[in-house]
């Protein structure tokens, strides 16, 4: 699943393809949905407000059936903040809304958590995965979990939970590994996911919607992941968002949203 092969070096890093374009020309293009060049706060306006369900749309691109209640965000991202670790309880309902086992519009109306398919008591997606052993192993191994990221020991744990996916961590890959270590890490480790990876690349490489972007791959590793970061770094410098996480909710609204044109 993840084979890691650790942080790269400087050197490495320099000759590998894979580097963000604007590590060396130090540009990035926003654009609008129809391709006209914008500033970056322009763009952020443009695109985060459609994440959340009742705002406006991009037809086939980016429709109704993707966006957010914003109850539901608001509960997600109050785990941010929270100073107990995560419970099984809080464990349940962050693989929901990253898999997609939310149901937003009765969740908005309602004003509580609504799942998909009895989630809550079944923790199998869509796909009829299980993740009831992988979600209870983490709860239950959560206190260390916390302690180790509170540490710094975060390419340690991330390594070492290949080790568990035959048994304890079944079905979970990179991206719901760096989901878990974005919440503990309280957001300073960014979310990740295969539509702002897209955005983000898009943005570094100027590319407008609609066409397709270079030298994607979804993260592996974590020189990988810390690829992912840089492309990041100057997209959240230039929209002037001020955040104790490494990335801003906004931010990274924009991005999924973005992404879904590439």
């Amino acid at each position: 699943m993840l084979m890691s092969t650790g942080t790269a070096s400087t050197t490495n890093l320099a000759h590998d393809t894979r580097v963000p374009d604007s590590s060396r020309r130090n540009v990035m293009t926003f654009f609008d949905q129809q391709g006209i060049q914008i500033p970056c706060q322009q763009w952020l306006n443009t695109y985060e407000p459609s994440y959340f369900r009742g705002k406006p749309t991009f037809g086939k691109r980016f429709h109704g059936g993707y966006q957010v209640s914003q109850y539901v965000e608001a509960r997600v991202c109050a785990l941010l903040g929270q100073t107990t670790v995560l419970s099984l309880q809080d464990l349940t309902l962050v693989m929901a809304w990253k898999l997609g086992e939310i149901d937003h519009r009765c969740s908005e109306t309602a004003q509580k958590i609504v799942y998909r398919r009895s989630w809550d008591t079944t923790l199998r997606d869509r796909y009829r995965r299980d993740f009831s052993v992988s979600i209870n192993y983490l709860a239950a191994s959560m206190t260390t979990i916390q302690a180790q990221a509170n540490q710094g020991n975060l390419q340690c744990l991330f390594d070492r939970f290949p080790r568990l996916k035959h048994s304890q961590l079944k079905f979970f890959d990179s991206v719901y590994l760096l989901t878990v270590l974005f919440f503990i890490t309280y957001g300073k480790e960014p979310i990740y996911d295969r539509f702002a990876h897209k955005a983000a690349l898009a943005i570094d490489q100027g590319v407008s919607p609609g066409q397709a972007v270079s030298n994607y791959k979804q993260v592996q590793t974590w020189a990988e992941y810390q690829l992912f970061k840089t492309l990041l770094t100057p997209i959240s410098q230039a929209c002037s968002q001020q955040s104790p996480m490494f990335i801003s909710r906004p931010v990274d609204r924009a991005l999924w949203v973005y992404g879904h044109f590439f």
